[in-house]
Parts: structure tokens; sequence; C-alpha cells
């Protein structure tokens, strides 16, 4: 089936935004609702370092590592083809996906604002019209002190390059950058809010109650499983 097909309707591939803090923990809860509600997670980071390790060469990868070890963001422009991949990627992978957890995305407001027409019409055209309104379909942002943030992070401690000094660098970047980000989909009434300051079974506790207390959210799910059968039927 083509993607076009796919894609036709406003919620028949759900898109969602994750975004957090460094240390919140979007991973581990992001591995959970995929799991639980049947959809596909997509770490903007980690999707970017597996690509580097490939391209080495590349003079993107260059630009991009710098990015990640030294403060500064990838322009959408730089960034939104890796978006695109990883959305195609999710519809093909499997019929029965409800959607995409697009996780670390977007962190700053031109990241955003280059979703205020839908930036991949000739790829992924979406039949309900090239704007925002439809995609996302909603963003979950995982709230945590900055004393849990930094306690989590340094405990991960993913690559030699990790330190405190970079925690706090990426801490004062989300607190600038990103917050404004979800103040604007707040406004847009498609954000949730989760309370991550627990462990990692009240916070998964948390999440499932946010979730099945938004009405938003069930209507995805409801949606997507709809769209999942009918997408069966016509195989």
């Amino acid at each position: 089936m083509e993607i076009t097909q796919q894609l036709s309707g406003q919620h028949s591939f759900a898109i969602i935004f994750i975004l957090g803090a460094p240390g919140a923990g979007k991973g581990t809860l992001c591995t959970h609702l995929a799991r639980t509600y049947n959809l596909v997670h997509h770490s903007v980071g980690d999707g970017l370092r597996s690509w580097m390790r490939e391209n080495r060469s590349a003079s993107l990868a260059v630009t991009i590592q710098d990015k990640l070890d030294n403060q500064g963001f990838l322009t959408s422009k730089e960034l939104n083809p890796f978006i695109c991949r990883a959305i195609k990627d999710a519809i093909n992978r499997k019929p029965e996906q409800v959607g995409i957890m697009i996780d670390g995305f977007p962190r700053n407001i031109e990241q955003l604002d280059s979703w205020s027409v839908w930036p991949f019409a000739e790829e992924l055209p979406l039949s309900g019209g090239p704007n925002v309104d439809a995609k996302p379909d909603i963003v979950i942002s995982l709230r945590v002190s900055k004393q849990n943030a930094k306690a989590r992070y340094s405990a991960r401690a993913r690559d030699s390059n990790d330190s405190d000094e970079k925690f706090e660098r990426r801490f004062a970047e989300y607190e600038v950058e990103t917050l404004p980000v979800e103040d604007t989909y707040r406004q847009r009434g498609i954000l949730i809010d989760v309370d991550v300051n627990g462990t990692k079974d009240e916070n998964v506790s948390e999440m499932t109650k946010k979730l099945s207390e938004s009405n938003l959210w069930q209507s995805i799910m409801v949606l997507g499983r709809t769209n999942t059968e009918s997408r069966f039927l016509n195989l």
C-alpha cells in the first residue's frame, strides 16, 4: 500500500513528540509506550549517532558531531530529512503500528516552525491538508527536577563526552530553547505534562494515569486501531 494512502486522514498514522530535559528518562518511558500501545519509538539523538557511524566521512556528519559535542542545534533543513526517513520507515515496518513517537524533537522554536507547513508534503502528503494542525497529533512533556535529571544523566554516562559540564549546558539549553516549544504546544491544547520524578515503576504508573485521563490520547489510540483494522482489510 502506498504511503499516501496510509497517511490519509488526520490520525491514520499518529505522530507523537516526546520532550523533556536530559535525564528525564525519555528512552525508558518510550520503550514502555511502544510496547503497550503498538507505537514505533524513534530517538532523534540515537538515530543521528547511528547515521554518523555509517557516514563518518560525510561533511554533515562532522557538523552533527560538532553540534552534539558543543552547544548548538541542527537546523530544520539539516534535521527534517532524518525525521522524514524515520516516519517512512515506521510506516513501512509493520502494518499494525498505530504511529511513531519522535523522542527529542523539536528542541527549539526554529525546528517547531518548520512544521507550520507540513515539511514532507512531496514525499508524505497529508490528504487532510498540509498544516501543522494535523501533525503532531499529541506532545508529551516529561517533567523532572534538575537534581533528579542530573543524577540520572550522571548514572547513565552514555559516552566519554558525558560530564557535569555537558549536563549543565544541555539543561540550560532545554530551559531556554525547549520550554518555549512545550509552552506553544500546551497553548494549542495538544500537550500532556507527566511528572517523572519518581522511580521507574512510579513514572510508568503516572504516565499511564495521565494518558488514560486524556481524551485526545484515547481518540488517537481508537482511531489508530480503527485505521489499522482498515489497512488489514485492504491488504
